[in-house]
């Protein structure tokens, strides 16, 4: 049973964790440039292609998407690529920790792995509020919106980061104990990251890897993330296209996904340990 101390006690693991990751990001001012002006570097090329398809055909993917509101699309594409980064982030640390053979410590020490997530977490989205702070005011410039809206939007944004720090927690578990296997999860990461209309609608895809698509969950998310902020410039457009399968989805996957990370990290770590040292 939870009591003030036990709080108190996680409150500060959670925080000298946080502290102590941010201190290590902020040794190399530069990458935090770089980070903000490479995903915008990804939006370039579909922004020039599908502005010269629209040329050709107006509603060339239906009514939804247009010339007027694919760079909303684009934009928003964006943010889930700096928040990809809470991904990677996991795997960059653990690997950082053993290399520098210190992660026994971090791992032996009497921290919930919880909070280590926690903390990795709250970490990364601090280290990526600058640029995400910057779209999504320029979206809302661009394509303003009711604060009503705007706040479904951030909480479909919160659960982005929530499920993509989960999935970062287990590809981190396993650059700790094999990195083939991490390896190996990385790439099947980036092929389902592929197949989640990131940059691209479905529409594009031809019909037979429509369906595939649909059993993504990452789908869900980003499609919702849309839909929400289309929402607030035309309501019943976007009602025709988000569906129960999209907050069915989004919700259980958020709450699920981080207790089956730190379930599974305590369970793969606790039999294989570390190794490649």
């Amino acid at each position: 049973m939870l009591n003030r101390n036990i709080i108190f006690s996680n409150i500060i693991q959670i925080h000298s964790l946080i502290i102590k990751d941010l201190k290590l990001k902020v040794r190399y001012k530069l990458e935090f440039i770089v980070e903000f002006v490479a995903p915008l570097m990804t939006i370039f090329f579909p922004y020039i292609i599908f502005s010269a398809l629209f040329n050709l055909k107006k509603n060339l993917f239906g009514n939804y998407y247009s010339r007027e509101n694919f760079l909303l699309f684009l934009l928003l594409g964006y943010c889930i690529s700096v928040l990809i980064f809470l991904l990677w982030n996991y795997q960059d640390l653990f690997y950082d920790e053993k290399t520098w053979k210190t992660l026994n410590a971090v791992i032996i020490a009497p921290v919930s792995k919880f909070n280590i997530f926690i903390s990795y977490f709250i970490s990364g989205l601090i280290s990526k509020s600058f640029p995400l702070i910057f779209i999504i005011v320029l979206c809302y410039i661009l394509y303003p919106i009711p604060i009503v809206s705007l706040f479904f939007v951030l909480v479909v944004l919160l659960c982005i980061s929530i499920t993509f720090a989960s999935m970062g927690f287990i590809l981190g578990v396993f650059e700790i104990v094999n990195e083939d296997i991490s390896a190996t999860l990385s790439v099947f990461i980036s092929f389902i990251a592929l197949l989640s209309c990131l940059f691209y609608p479905i529409e594009i895809f031809p019909e037979e890897f429509h369906f595939i698509i649909k059993l993504n969950p990452l789908y869900y998310y980003f499609d919702l993330l849309r839909l929400s902020w289309w929402a607030g410039i035309d309501y019943e457009d976007a009602m025709l296209y988000i569906t129960y399968t999209h907050i069915l989805v989004v919700a259980t996957f958020t709450i699920m996904m981080p207790l089956i990370a730190s379930y599974f990290f305590l369970i793969i770590y606790k039999k294989y340990g570390t190794s490649g040292y």
